[in-house]
């Protein structure tokens, strides 16, 4: 029979074929949304494929939400659970946790640059509680880099979001945003201004709705091909993810 430090190590190296798994389920999220992007690009104003377009866009659709809305959740959960144990038999046995192995590193296809997932939820776990809407509290976090750099962000009135006001002022909208201060629309402001084309960010939130939120301005702003994955928390404490594809078209033009 199998001793309890063992029992632990087989458990620790099932969490982590989780993560890796939930990696993959990222990538699929991924394309399947830029594929959605693509399609009605593609065919915007072919109003006798209309029908169809519809068709290949709920598609596309349903896989995402699928990705986001059922399995996200079922895998961190899983992973979550085995953990716990593997804590409970840890104490038990006070046994070292195992390191988890490095994830796999695909060839550069011309994606973003992948952030070791051991990364991101290292520094998850250094983050602030997560932010309750209404109360004020400003998002915290990490701008990640693929080479383990972390270099802390916060919400807030600064260069960034004065420049994030005046390029979508350039760009006619129609009233200005509350919410020019928050991380992703400033980082997607730097962004622009600095020629970068991708970054991912960890927060201790969750990027905001609504046609002056995040969702809707930070692709309005990035250029076609420039994305930011936003590694965010909900009021639980659960782990979210979303990538934010450049090239969108404003909603008010």
């Amino acid at each position: 029979m199998a001793s309890l430090k063992e029992v632990t190590a087989r458990i620790r190296a099932a969490c982590s074929k989780g993560i890796q798994a939930r990696v993959a389920l990222e990538q699929v999220e991924d394309l399947t949304r830029e594929a959605h992007d693509m399609v009605a690009r593609a065919l915007a104003g072919a109003r006798c494929l209309e029908p169809d377009m519809a068709q290949v866009l709920a598609a596309f659709q349903r896989v995402v939400d699928g990705c986001k809305g059922h399995l996200w959740p079922l895998l961190n959960a899983a992973v979550k659970d085995a953990e716990n144990i593997a804590d409970r038999l840890s104490a038990d046995n006070s046994a070292p946790r195992q390191p988890q192995p490095p994830s796999v590193r695909q060839p550069d296809s011309g994606n973003p640059p992948a952030v070791p997932v051991e990364q991101v939820e290292r520094l998850r776990r250094e983050l602030p509680p997560p932010v309750m809407p209404g109360t004020g509290q400003k998002t915290r976090g990490y701008l990640l880099g693929a080479d383990g750099t972390a270099q802390p962000v916060v919400s807030g009135r600064d260069d960034d979001a004065a420049e994030a006001d005046r390029r979508l002022r350039d760009m006619g909208m129609p009233r200005k945003s509350a919410r020019t201060g928050d991380v992703e629309i400033k980082l997607a402001a730097r962004m622009v201004r600095d020629g970068i084309r991708h970054a991912t960010v960890l927060i201790n939130n969750e990027p905001c709705a609504g046609p002056f939120g995040c969702d809707t301005l930070v692709p309005i702003l990035l250029p076609e091909g420039a994305t930011i994955t936003v590694h965010g928390t909900t009021e639980q404490g659960e782990p979210i993810r979303k990538r934010y594809a450049g090239g969108a078209r404003p909603w008010w033009r």
